[in-house]
């Protein structure tokens, strides 16, 4: 055994050995590492395919609508995933044949998974921006803002919307300034009325007194009641000595004939007595009548003392109120004052007046001067002053002597007097305020009859709505668009899924309410619109996109009537046929509104396009004013009859319009032709009104209307996932071991190794 192990034969043997077999190893697994890179290059490689090939069966109706949904159901999509992912697998092709890596699906290990649809709006979104982002910008820039910032119309508009804030505000000033001062004035005739009845009253209480206080002379009820109860006891002892002559009297007449002498002395007594009586009873009777002068004298003064503050108090109250309302006045008049100061300014610098002569009424409007509110506030005090010193005096008198009663009717004709005079100078400026002002009034009214009289033709030519094209009748598509409110608790409308769906709320309608009710607000509303107009033209956002789709997929009210330069029906080369949908005319109105029913939508969308071209007309008026409104001093009644002319050309604008007619914009405030259709007008109110959350909720829900596909099954956008092995052609042991390294990209399971690749894919 020694001799063996230090033997050194077969050296070279040993040593070739432990160089070739390392080699060996090593080759054997660069070899199969070589093969499993390769294999999982194939593998991902397959997957991308398949999951490119699954996306290929888009939906061929929705792509003619510019969308892309996944057109196949689940399984379908499963079974095409794994028969792509086959045929890319190089195990799968030659079979028989010598293959360096034989790559082969594994069974289960594929599927698809669906992640997002196109009723999520960021998805629906952005597949519109893409469909139109060559499109909308070319024709939104030929079709409004080019023409817009061409025309000229940035400055006569911004004139026309801040001549009618201007007017509606100064007319707001002017009617609270009126309405203050007309409640000042009511008071004040109530007071000029009850001062007229006190000073009556009075006078005549002062005269009572004044008498009454001459028959009583200096006495005073003690004294005459002491007086009388003397006059009585004297009344009272002759009563009785009378009685005593009559005893004495029937007595003698007793004694027959010698009495008679008796008798008569008696008699003579008696008898003067009796005229003594007579006497005093006419004294007593005096002293009475005299004791109730005193009396009434007592309860005339102190009835007087009591009334005179009770009045007073009166008067004060009338004052508080007219004080209050003559200071609201006057700050209305003051705010009144500074605005025109300002429009003075701006129109000095060129800012807006010296565009219109509509802003020569602002120089007409009445604004009173600090010195009429001083005269009346002054005025109501100092009578309320005089009525305070009347009340002084009646306080001060208990004896109405002749002196006494004469400061009480001098300090009595003092306040009436007052009252009188300023009731003779201030009800003729009154009379003057307020007639000016019910002329100015009489006139709005009657241009708001004209305003009206429009309205009210334009509301009977709104039109009507027909569904030519489908035996469902107008009801029951808008039931399955928005819901009906008699289903059962649970179901919803189309519009109320994709809302709920992006997690949004399901109110049906919109915010945006445009009626031709009422003539003033109809006519201020529609001038706001042209400034709304003038800052949204300058910009261009995503929105634009969004709302030009709504345009060239869905159909409006004048498809298919609007004609082309050369007078002949505009082409539509969209590949979608929007005269064919279900909903005929009125789909854009009813992406822009959102009411349940084609009356509300067709009818909104009447009356803002009649409000903007109102608005329009309504500025062309004011260009070139009534000159004899400009005198009145109304700014609202100036902007009235501007909107009553304007009215009556809108109305002639929207027969046009309705009929897809183009209109041209303005002869006046124009730089150059520029005309616009109906279709133009809703493409500038999906611009006012963006609300890209809800447009896009009601174009998903007439598109599920017209094709009867659900966006929530269609699949924009999936996640393929496939497995696959190879086999390890050396010593699967050594790669079991590279296995937790990470190198390998696969997991070894016996002889084989196998991988798993994932592929994303969206439109």
């Amino acid at each position: 055994m020694r001799n063996f192990v230090r033997s050194e034969r077969g050296a070279v043997s040993v040593y070739l050995i432990l160089i070739i077999v390392p080699i060996f190893l090593f080759q054997a697994v660069l070899i199969d590492f070589a093969r499993i890179k390769l294999a999982e290059k194939e593998t991902e490689s397959a997957v991308k395919a398949a999951t490119r090939s699954v996306m290929s069966a888009y939906d061929k109706e929705l792509q003619a609508m510019g969308l892309y949904g996944l057109g196949i159901p689940q399984d379908e999509t499963e079974a095409l995933f794994r028969k792509v992912f086959a045929n890319n697998l190089s195990g799968q092709v030659s079979a028989g044949a010598f293959h360096y890596v034989d790559t082969r699906p594994v069974e289960n290990g594929m599927h698809v998974t669906p992640v997002y649809t196109l009723a999520s709006h960021a998805i629906f979104e952005r597949q519109v921006l893409e469909d139109m982002k060559i499109k909308a910008p070319i024709e939104y820039t030929l079709e409004v803002t080019d023409k817009f910032r061409k025309s000229g119309t940035k400055a006569p508009f911004q004139l026309g919307s801040q001549f009618s804030k201007e007017a509606a505000e100064i007319e707001k000033l002017m009617d609270q300034r009126e309405s203050a001062l007309d409640e000042a004035w009511l008071s004040s005739e109530e007071l000029i009325e009850k001062i007229s009845k006190y000073h009556t009253y009075y006078q005549k209480r002062i005269s009572e007194l004044d008498q009454l206080a001459d028959q009583i002379g200096i006495h005073t009820a003690d004294e005459i009641r002491n007086e009388i109860v003397n006059v009585k006891n004297q009344l009272r002892s002759i009563q009785d000595s009378m009685r005593d002559l009559d005893m004495s009297i029937a007595a003698l007449s007793q004694a027959g004939p010698d009495g008679v002498a008796g008798i008569q002395a008696l008699a003579a007594s008696k008898h003067i007595l009796s005229s003594q009586a007579q006497v005093f009873a006419q004294k007593l009777n005096e002293l009475e009548a005299l004791l109730q002068l005193i009396i009434k004298y007592a309860a005339l003064l102190a009835a007087t003392k009591l009334e005179v503050p009770a009045d007073g108090r009166e008067i004060q109250l009338l004052q508080q109120t007219i004080e209050p309302a003559l200071r609201l006045a006057k700050q209305r008049n003051d705010e009144i004052r500074t605005k025109l100061n300002g429009i003075a300014q701006s129109s000095g610098s060129g800012i807006q007046g010296g565009t219109s002569g509509a802003y020569e009424v602002f120089q007409n409007v009445p604004v009173m001067g600090d010195d009429y509110f001083y005269r009346y506030q002054t005025a109501v005090a100092s009578i309320t002053s005089l009525f305070t010193a009347f009340e002084e005096v009646i306080n001060t008198v208990y004896l109405y002597t002749s002196d006494n009663t004469s400061r009480a009717n001098l300090a009595n004709n003092a306040y009436f007097s007052e009252s009188s005079e300023f009731h003779r100078q201030q009800s003729v400026l009154e009379k003057t305020r307020m007639d000016k002002y019910e002329a100015m009034a009489a006139n709005k009214r009657q241009q708001k009859n004209k305003i009206q009289a429009i309205l009210d033709q334009a509301k009977q030519s709104i039109g009507s709505c027909s569904l030519p094209n489908t035996q469902s009748t107008d009801t029951e598509l808008y039931n399955r668009l928005q819901g009906d409110t008699g289903q059962a608790a649970g179901e919803r409308g189309l519009y109320q899924k994709y809302r709920e769906v992006n997690a949004q709320d399901t109110m049906v309608g919109s915010e945006i309410a445009y009626d031709l009710e009422k003539p003033e607000p109809v006519s201020l509303k529609a001038m706001g619109m042209l400034e709304a107009f003038n800052n949204a033209a300058e910009s261009m956002r995503n929105e634009l996109y969004v709302n030009e789709f709504a345009l060239t997929k869905f159909n409006y009210r004048t498809y298919g009537l609007e004609k082309d330069p050369a007078g002949q029906p505009k082409l539509s080369y969209e590949l979608v046929d929007p005269r064919k949908h279900k909903l005929a005319n009125q789909e854009a109105e009813y992406l822009l509104y959102g009411f349940s029913s084609c009356m509300a939508n067709i009818s909104s969308a009447y009356a803002e396009m009649f409000a903007f071209r109102m608005a329009i007309r309504t500025v062309e008026a004011l260009l070139d004013p009534k000159k004899e409104l400009l005198g009145i001093g109304s700014p609202l009644l100036v902007f009235l009859a501007a909107a009553a002319e304007g009215a009556l050309e809108a109305f002639q604008d929207m027969n046009k319009l309705t009929n897809g007619e183009a209109v041209e914009l303005s002869a006046k405030i124009t730089t150059s032709a520029l005309s616009l259709t109906y279709k133009d007008y809703l493409r500038i109110f999906l611009l006012l009104h963006s609300n890209n959350s809800k447009l896009m909720a009601r174009m998903q829900a007439l598109i599920e209307l017209e094709t009867g596909k659900d966006l929530v099954q269609e699949t924009t956008y999936i996640q393929g996932n496939g497995s696959s092995e190879v086999r390890l052609w050396f010593i699967p042991q050594i790669m079991k071991l590279l296995d937790g390294t990470g190198l390998l990209g696969c997991k070894v399971q016996g002889n084989q190794c196998q991988f798993n690749s994932t592929s994303a894919v969206a439109y």
